[in-house]
């Protein structure tokens, strides 16, 4: 179940990274709340992906 959960966080982060990516290659405005989003998602990534392999 948690690992489920962990691998449709880890896509939708990963879909939204590249988004982020993209508009910034097209020289499109991206503001500083999607950035601190992008930020705050990776770091949790990194936390949820550290418990689930020390509690996992």
């Amino acid at each position: 179940m948690y690992l489920i959960a962990l691998v449709i966080f880890i896509i939708l982060v990963g879909i939204y990274n590249i988004y982020i990516n993209l508009a910034r290659r097209k020289k499109k405005q991206v503001s500083s709340l999607m950035v601190n989003i992008q930020v705050s998602l990776n770091l949790l990534l990194v936390i949820v992906g550290l418990i689930y392999l020390i509690f996992g």
